[in-house]
C-alpha cells in the first residue's frame, strides 16, 4: 500500500463513513413525497441510474434535490472507532471527503460522527457543477491516492482509470476494486 504523509485519502460519505439506513429511508421518503405522481417513474429511473440522474431526467436539478434532502434533519451518533481509524490514516496521508450530498449536509454529517477535525477537506455535490460519476468531481485524485467507497461505477471507476488504489465497502466482491471490505472499520487491514 503506498506510504507517506502526501497521499490523498479519499472518501465517498453516506454509507461509507457511516451507514444509516433511518436517514436513507427518510431522504427517500421525503423525494418520494416531492415527487408525489412521479415516484413511480423515479424508482424505474433509478434502477439504471444516480438519484441525481434519476431526478435530472425528471426535469428537477441538483440544487432542488439539495433542498429536499436538507429539510431532512440529520441525526448521526458520534463514532469513537472511526475516529480513532481515521486519527491513524491521517499520520499517512490528508484525507477528503467527496459526496453528491450538499456541502451543509456533509458538514453536518462529519460533525457528528464527531470526526470533522480530522477531515483535511470536504466537498459536497454543490461545489461541483457535475455529480459523482464524473471526470470533474474526481479532478483531485492523482496516481496512488486511495478512494473508498460502497458504490464502484459511481465512486470508484474513474478513481481507478486514474491510477489510485481503490477499496470497496460492500458485502459482494467486485473483481474491478483492488480490495473489498465489509464495513470502513476493516480499512486498517489494507491500509
Amino acid at each position: 500500500m503506498p506510504g507517506g504523509g502526501f497521499m490523498k485519502i479519499i472518501f465517498d460519505l453516506d454509507d461509507t463513513l457511516y451507514s444509516s439506513k433511518e436517514l436513507r429511508e427518510k431522504r427517500e421518503k421525503r423525494i418520494l413525497e416531492f415527487l408525489g405522481n412521479r415516484s413511480k417513474e423515479f424508482l424505474e429511473l433509478r434502477k439504471s441510474n444516480t438519484t441525481i440522474g434519476s431526478l435530472s431526467k425528471l426535469g428537477i436539478n441538483k440544487e432542488t434535490f439539495f433542498k429536499i434532502i436538507e429539510e431532512v434533519p440529520i441525526n448521526l451518533d458520534k463514532d469513537e472507532k472511526l475516529r480513532e481509524i481515521l486519527k491513524d490514516l491521517k499520520e499517512r496521508g490528508r484525507l477528503i471527503v467527496l459526496s453528491n450530498i450538499s456541502y451543509s449536509c456533509v458538514k453536518k454529517s462529519l460533525e457528528q460522527l464527531g470526526i470533522i477535525d480530522l477531515i483535511d477537506k470536504f466537498y459536497g455535490g454543490d461545489n461541483f457543477l457535475t455529480s459523482k460519476p464524473s471526470e470533474e468531481i474526481f479532478s483531485i485524485v492523482e496516481k496512488g491516492d486511495i478512494c473508498v467507497g460502497n458504490n464502484f461505477n459511481k465512486d470508484l471507476l474513474i478513481p481507478k482509470k486514474k491510477g489510485a488504489v481503490t477499496i470497496l465497502i460492500s458485502e459482494k466482491n467486485n473483481p474491478d476494486s483492488d480490495f473489498t471490505i465489509k464495513s470502513i472499520y476493516d480499512i486498517e487491514k489494507i491500509i
